[in-house]
């Protein structure tokens, strides 16, 4: 086929690209869906709902230490139960996740490693790529959903939570979905947030049965050189390494790093409200989440609860030896 980084797809077939638009709009956007959102005053900034009760600082490329008092204020807002943000690692304080970032401006195919590329070019060849309207995720987007729940050992999600994702998205200029089609059955999507010079990747769902012709390579490339090579964005963050206990964290890793994107070791930083803190700091509470977290393997938010309680109460020394093993 021909090289993809020459073909002029019509990615906007069917919806056009989201316009995007400043960090304040994200912050307007979250307190529209009810949910705590805080802008600095230069407008660089903000604090946003994670997982429940959780605020986390965007961009995560965002490492200056914040103030103690700010964060201390942002503990002290109904429902939030910790605060969370990126800062660079020290000797101190060392790596414990990795930013997956891509910020080449000159992104494309020939850049990338052998396998990368066999895997983008059958993706390609097997699926159409371009941007979805929301009324195609709704109806289309639910058995990858489930599937992709499926393979990570995760409840099933229900077809009214897509709905409900969809519905809060609609219609602001910041989000945009992508999907790798095979005639009418959309195959892959993924969720896209596009603000200020940045964009983030920030769902990404697939059918099991179309995985061995590479719809997310497909996705991710296409989505990825867009961004950077023809919207001029300075950086494309595809999130951090998983804080869940029982993952598979390597082979997201290696697909990431496969794709063009680098693995940023970065220290992430926990201020847990204090009755949190009681719950998680200690090594006995500790092995009470991961035991929890084995008793109900489908709870994401257990998962999470484990690894969180691993770091904070210090089980957790290594927390980035499975990179480091595959880098030996």
């Amino acid at each position: 086929m021909a090289d993809p980084d020459e073909i002029a797809m019509d990615i906007a077939a069917a919806a056009p690209p989201a316009p995007g638009g400043a960090l304040r709009v994200y912050t307007e956007y979250a307190a529209a869906a009810g949910e705590a959102a805080v802008l600095s005053p230069d407008g660089t900034h903000a604090w946003v709902g994670g997982v429940r009760g959780e605020l986390m600082r965007i961009p995560l490329e965002c490492t200056d230490a914040p103030a103690p008092g700010l964060v201390r204020s942002l503990l002290g807002r109904h429902g939030v139960w910790m605060v969370t943000y990126l800062v660079t690692p020290d000797d101190a304080r060392p790596a414990n996740c990795l930013d997956y970032v891509c910020r080449d401006p000159d992104y494309r195919l020939g850049k990338l490693a052998s396998p990368a590329r066999r895997d983008i070019r059958r993706g390609l060849r097997s699926f159409t790529v371009r941007l979805c309207t929301w009324d195609e995720l709704i109806e289309k987007g639910h058995p990858a959903e489930v599937d992709t729940a499926e393979r990570h050992g995760y409840v099933r999600p229900s077809a009214e939570g897509l709905r409900a994702f969809a519905e809060r998205r609609r219609g602001f200029p910041l989000f945009e979905i992508w999907g790798a089609w095979e005639g009418d059955r959309l195959a892959a999507w993924m969720s896209v947030c596009k603000v200020d010079d940045w964009a983030m990747i920030d769902v990404c769902r697939s059918r099991t049965a179309s995985l061995r012709n590479c719809p997310n390579n497909a996705l991710l490339f296409t989505a990825t050189r867009r961004f950077l090579a023809e919207e001029k964005r300075r950086w494309v963050t595809y999130g951090l390494s998983s804080l869940q206990v029982a993952v598979n964290e390597l082979a997201m890793h290696k697909y990431k790093v496969r794709m063009g994107y680098e693995a940023l070791p970065m220290r992430r930083v926990f201020a847990l409200h204090w009755t949190l803190g009681l719950l998680m700091r200690s090594r006995a509470a500790s092995v009470g989440w991961e035991m929890l977290a084995k008793w109900l393997p489908k709870q994401a938010a257990l998962r999470k609860a484990a690894g969180l309680a691993r770091l904070v109460s210090g089980r957790e020394r290594s927390p980035l030896a499975w990179a480091k093993a595959d880098e030996s």
